[in-house]
């Protein structure tokens, strides 16, 4: 066998086992107390300051490595609200008989996270970034406050039935929550809560610490 074409293997190989080495001795053996001494204060500091403005407390990584696990006692966090009003109406005509059903109701609808997902923010360990990690911004509740029944019209042999009208209600709260989808509230709540994480950020961050969000998806 040709020695000198196991050379290169045998370096890279020696190579690869002390990047690892380092890697590991930088978790388990440098870090912790390196971390504690400069950067624990500031991830209390930045906790407190998010916890004061939004009333919850997410994760505080340093370059990867939790400094404070997130404490949340809600489970969900709404940042908009929105009052709207939704109509819904069905028409069917049978052998020339029409029967008519318009109903109207008015609605709160509010958006904003699931907590049960993760929430961490994490300090790049050069520390001249913060990014923060949000779930998914989503329609928390879409709550009907008040419904007027506007038609009610039965054809002469064409009836409107019990069932057709609890469906109509149904149809009514499903086209609502589609409204307000479709309505921005989404993105709404997603840059209030961001301009308030920001906010709150960079009360503890070092001055030209670059703060990022991850956009809406």
């Amino acid at each position: 066998m040709n020695t000198s074409s196991k050379t290169p293997a045998i370096a890279l190989g020696l190579m690869v086992i002390a990047a690892l080495t380092a890697v590991v001795y930088f978790l388990v053996g440098v870090a912790p107390p390196e971390i504690a001494n400069k950067w624990y204060d500031l991830a209390r500091k930045i906790t407190k300051d998010v916890d004061d403005v939004v009333h919850i407390r997410p994760r505080v990584t340093f370059g990867g490595i939790t400094l404070l696990k997130e404490s949340n006692s809600i489970k969900e966090l709404s940042t908009t609200e929105r009052n709207f009003d939704c109509t819904y109406t069905s028409e069917n005509t049978w052998m020339g008989s029409t029967k008519r059903i318009e109903l109207k109701g008015s609605f709160v609808g509010k958006a904003g996270y699931d907590l049960v997902q993760p929430f961490s923010i994490d300090i790049a360990a050069d520390g001249k970034t913060i990014r923060a990690h949000m779930p998914p911004v989503q329609i928390n509740s879409v709550e009907q406050v008040k419904m007027e029944v506007m038609k009610d019209e039965n054809g002469i042999w064409n009836k409107i039935s019990p069932q057709e009208r609890e469906q109509g209600i149904n149809a009514l709260l499903g086209q609502a929550r589609k409204s307000l989808e479709k309505s921005g509230i989404l993105r709404e709540a997603d840059e209030a809560f961001t301009r308030q994480l920001e906010e709150a950020i960079r009360k503890s961050a070092p001055q030209g610490v670059e703060i990022f969000r991850e956009p809406l998806s």
